[in-house]
């Protein structure tokens, strides 16, 4: 059985800073490792990648610093920019011989201003779709890319809804989205599927737009919600029994008791490469000899429930691929 990991975990909430647990001083040979997720504790993506870089970690050889900047529950400019100059602080400090980050935010308002061409290497994961918006210097930072799989959700549905044509994209209203809206929309254009997108803040806009989605296209994309404000799953879950009348699709698994069905990303993939690849990069592997990577694992899901109620049934052949989501 392994030790158990001695990780200190900061959840950074400016202006207090809570420390929830702690490690002993770092012993010698072990290498330090500061782990930047953007979101928070809880948030079922940021969980998956956490573990899985922990995991990968061992901790006789590894001591792990890690900080949630929790900026999907707070979303606003000036709280993104206090948490990134706190973290850049907490980084000086601590001297690690490597950073992972993780998500879109710790990218863009933590290593894109002030981690570029320094000594120390970064490794990012969960960055969705594409880096080359930040500009990244490949002498010292690599990654892997989140890429989800909206083009195979939409070719399977196509084969069972040939006349499917007008799609809704119901997300919510985050740094994220706003970045991937451009790219969903080239996306889904090009495979014959026109597509609207609504961003929304709060539990009832998303109800509002859900209602009326279902009686206005041919199918509805949920994206996620967790920084939905004020969102309810058990209402959720009501809410959507009482309205759905097309198809609802994701591409998370934490958006499967809400769909009937998705092909998700496993995010735990990205915390595993991020581990795999400080381990490369910390043995004398240059970063710019590292390729920008992007995900291969790939799970399917279905919510038998939900399809009935808009008589959706997949063949046995995609039945025995999925996973099947319960009550």
């Amino acid at each position: 059985m392994k030790p158990t990991r001695p990780v200190t975990i900061w959840l950074l909430s400016l202006p207090i800073l809570a420390l929830f647990s702690s490690c002993g001083m770092q012993d010698e040979g072990r290498f330090k490792i500061v782990y930047v997720n953007s979101y928070h504790q809880g948030h079922p993506p940021s969980d998956q990648i956490t573990a899985g870089l922990m995991e990968s970690l061992p901790v006789d050889s590894f001591e792990v610093i890690a900080h949630f900047m929790d900026t999907k529950r707070n979303s606003s400019l000036d709280y993104i920019e206090t948490q990134a100059a706190a973290l850049l602080d907490s980084i000086k400090n601590a001297s690690p011989d490597l950073l992972v980050v993780s998500d879109d935010n710790a990218v863009k308002y933590l290593v894109k201003p002030h981690l570029q061409n320094q000594d120390m290497p970064v490794v990012f994961c969960g960055v969705n779709w594409s880096a080359d918006q930040y500009g990244l210097s490949r002498n010292n930072i690599t990654g892997i890319l989140e890429m989800l799989p909206v083009e195979e959700v939409m070719a399977t549905m196509k084969s069972y809804y040939p006349s499917m044509k007008r799609l809704l994209v119901l997300n919510e209203n985050t740094t994220t989205s706003r970045k991937t809206k451009p790219l969903l929309d080239t996306l889904l254009n090009r495979i014959g599927i026109e597509v609207t997108q609504a961003l929304v803040d709060d539990f009832d806009s998303w109800k509002a737009v859900f209602k009326e989605a279902n009686l206005s296209y041919d199918i509805i994309y949920l994206q996620t919600q967790g920084a939905i404000k004020n969102w309810d799953h058990n209402e959720a879950k009501e809410f959507i029994n009482q309205h759905i009348k097309v198809p609802l699709v994701t591409c998370e698994d934490h958006m499967m008791p809400y769909s009937i069905f998705g092909m998700t990303q496993v995010s735990r993939e990205q915390g595993t490469w991020a581990a795999e690849t400080a381990k490369k990069i910390l043995q004398g592997t240059p970063p710019s000899e590292i390729p920008v990577s992007r995900n291969q694992m790939v799970s399917i899901w279905f919510n038998p429930d939900l399809a009935e109620k808009v008589g959706f049934q997949p063949d046995a052949t995609l039945m025995g691929k999925a996973r099947i989501i319960s009550d």
